[in-house]
């Protein structure tokens, strides 16, 4: 009579490490890209929160804030009013989000930028 074997083969454990390192590899790949549209999202809803205090302030004083007037990260103040403080700045780079003033105080652009590129994802305009 042989021993009897107790335990797995060599074989069994690498095929069974080799499934779960594609299950793994699979689930980070999606995570990372969830992480990637949750920031996009993140952006967008921040824009608009930016839109919404620009309008504000040209409510009050006619006009948008000059460019330049205002940093990202900073506060927002428009005629000795503060209608954001701070100014949200990109969730994930430091770099900030692009603001455009022109017409004479009459219209503006607001812009992200991609993280991966300086491809502009998403821009709000005056309405």
């Amino acid at each position: 009579m042989g021993k009897a074997s107790h335990g797995f083969t060599l074989v069994e454990l690498m095929i069974v490490i080799s499934i779960i390192s594609i299950l793994v590899s699979l689930g980070a790949t999606n995570y990372v890209q969830q992480m990637k549209k949750a920031r996009d999202g993140e952006r967008k809803t921040e824009l608009e929160q930016i839109r919404s205090a620009l309008e504000m302030c040209r409510a009050d004083t006619g006009s948008y804030p000059a460019t330049g007037s205002f940093s990202f990260g900073g506060t927002l103040t428009c005629g000795g009013n503060t209608y954001m403080n701070p100014v949200p700045t990109d969730p994930k780079n430091s770099s900030p989000y692009i603001y455009t003033y022109s017409g004479g105080g009459n219209s503006y652009t607001l812009c992200a930028n991609r993280l991966e590129t300086t491809e502009i994802i998403y821009c709000v305009n005056n309405p």
